[in-house]
């Protein structure tokens, strides 16, 4: 009896055994299979191991890795990808001034009249050169951006005119316009060549080769070169003047740091660029809200030089024979008042 007793509380202690073992199997089952339903827990970011910077010999963390740029926002212009684009222009986002002025891109210069080969009863061909260090000339120094963004210093102007093949360059060779040179001629001779360099990257201790070029100072363009004509209409009895060309003048140092001489950096033929100069205002040191342009400038004569050469049989500048400055600059002006002079003369009885 005592045997069918034992016998029967074993069998029943293994059926529990095995109830309790098949509940936690199947809770166990539950417990990994709610992770498919419910969203996964965010994983601790990762610690990236420290890098060794050969420069230093020190070790030093990665930055984590820069979110990546959503496709809506445009790539930065700057080399260095960073920042704001160094050449976009930035217009100002308040009114600047009692009222709101908006530049007016559209104007035109008014065409010359024309004069009949004919008619050209006297002509004389020189060449001026314009300092903007010269008291008269400081618009030519206005390094200001307008209410548009748009830098108002006429070197500026000059170059985003050429890159935007709105007017062609010519090359200095000669004064003739008879050779075509680009835009990326023109930044090599202000900024010299692209120079491929080794950079090492300070943080992770990379290093890439990367092309880099000097930086052009546009303040470094002191003198302005142009070539005009100086005709008489027998049809309108006037003596006019037409500028031909234009030309922006860099210097030259020699070794000790004193000054050798002034360049023309290239030639822009003036009726070509007059449609782009009568866009873009010019300061005006008397009243600014008298606006002018740069077209303007020059067509009425508001600046101040000195004639560096006349056209003559030898074809030479006056510096080449006369050394001394003093002189120059007189026989400079000897040569305006013989043009004034002629003007006079042609009016005698």
């Amino acid at each position: 009896m005592r045997a069918v007793i034992l016998k029967r509380i074993s069998w029943g202690a293994f059926l529990m055994l095995m109830v309790t073992a098949t509940a936690a199997d199947a809770q166990s089952r539950r417990r990994n299979s709610a992770p498919a339903n419910n969203p996964p827990a965010q994983q601790p970011a990762q610690q990236q191991e420290p890098v060794t910077n050969p420069a230093t010999g020190n070790p030093v963390t990665p930055p984590p890795a820069m979110p990546q740029t959503p496709a809506s926002v445009p790539p930065s212009l700057r080399q260095d990808g960073i920042g704001t684009p160094v050449d976009t222009p930035r217009p100002s986002l308040r009114v600047d001034g009692v009222s709101e002025r908006a530049p007016n891109r559209d104007r035109v210069p008014i065409a010359y009249d024309h004069i009949r080969e004919d008619d050209k009863f006297w002509e004389k061909q020189i060449w001026q050169v314009i300092d903007v260090r010269e008291k008269m000339n400081l618009p030519f120094q206005y390094n200001v951006e307008d209410e548009s963004g748009v830098n108002q210093l006429l070197i500026n102007i000059l170059l985003n005119a050429i890159r935007n093949k709105e007017v062609e360059a010519f090359s200095a060779v000669d004064d003739r316009f008879s050779t075509l040179i680009s835009y990326d001629e023109i930044m090599t001779r202000l900024s010299g060549e692209v120079r491929t360099v080794r950079s090492v990257d300070p943080v992770t201790g990379e290093e890439k080769m990367v092309e880099t070029r000097d930086e052009f100072n546009p303040e470094a363009i002191k003198q302005y070169k142009i070539k005009e004509v100086w005709v008489f209409d027998q049809e309108a009895s006037a003596l006019k003047v037409r500028i031909l060309g234009i030309a922006p003048m860099v210097s030259r140092m020699n070794d000790d740091g004193t000054f050798r001489g002034a360049l023309p950096l290239f030639w822009l033929y003036y009726p070509d660029l007059r449609p782009v100069l009568a866009k873009y205002d010019v300061y005006n040191q008397n009243n600014d809200a008298a606006t002018m342009t740069w077209e303007d400038l020059f067509e009425m004569r508001f600046f101040t030089s000195f004639v560096v050469k006349e056209k003559n049989a030898f074809n030479r500048d006056i510096n080449s024979y006369i050394k001394d400055g003093v002189m120059r600059l007189l026989e400079g002006q000897a040569i305006k008042e013989k043009i004034f002079n002629k003007e006079q003369d042609l009016w005698e009885y």
